[in-house]
């Protein structure tokens, strides 16, 4: 099967960092072995598309071309017959910035997925946020009510994949890092476990 991860700072793999927003900081990135895409690529043509700040409907204020919403014709070029199209976004948009309540977020994913749906015809797979931890510095900077937001857009992302015939793999319970928005080795191996049974299935 041919398979596109379309994604944000955890699908391209970024190693939590507590000083990740630092004006210096240069993003590390994990070994591709320990991303959660990789196993799939021991069975299926698999396509990585990930960038660090990706929002679903936000641009980003130190990055370019971070919006999904306006990008995604482009993004999608070059992608013939699909069969799974693997959608991880809504940890930015969660940002105290955006100030976007978890319903909008929703209604916004649900407008790209249907976006995706329509250029490629194929199954969407969607990846809820991980828990975002306010507990350190990074966090209690730029993710304020983020906490409360992650959890309730899991519920939310699952209710709108349901209802429009997406297939849905949680984001609670994925283990974070130091920062806690970004995916440890750990967290990558469960959301491959996870990924690998509702592909198969």
């Amino acid at each position: 099967m041919r398979i596109l991860c379309y994604g944000d700072s955890n699908t391209w793999g970024y190693v939590p960092n507590i000083n990740g927003y630092s004006k210096n900081s240069a993003a590390k990135q994990y070994d591709e072995k320990d991303c959660w895409w990789f196993g799939l690529k021991n069975k299926h043509e698999v396509f990585v598309d990930g960038l660090c700040g990706r929002c679903i409907a936000h641009e980003n204020r130190w990055q370019q071309g971070r919006n999904a919403l306006k990008t995604i014709a482009c993004d999608l070029k070059g992608f013939n017959n699909l069969d799974f199209v693997v959608v991880q976004l809504g940890t930015n948009d969660c940002k105290t910035e955006y100030d976007d309540p978890p319903e909008q977020i929703t209604k916004n994913l649900e407008k790209l997925l249907k976006i995706i749906k329509e250029k490629t015809n194929a199954k969407i797979v969607v990846i809820g946020p991980p828990f975002l931890k306010e507990n350190n510095k990074i966090t209690q900077k730029y993710y304020i009510g983020a906490q409360e937001k992650s959890k309730k857009l899991n519920t939310l992302f699952e209710q709108m994949a349901e209802q429009n015939g997406f297939v849905f793999v949680s984001g609670i319970g994925l283990e974070t890092g130091e920062d806690g928005e970004h995916l440890t080795k750990l967290g990558h191996k469960q959301l491959r476990h996870a990924l690998e049974k509702h592909i198969l299935d």
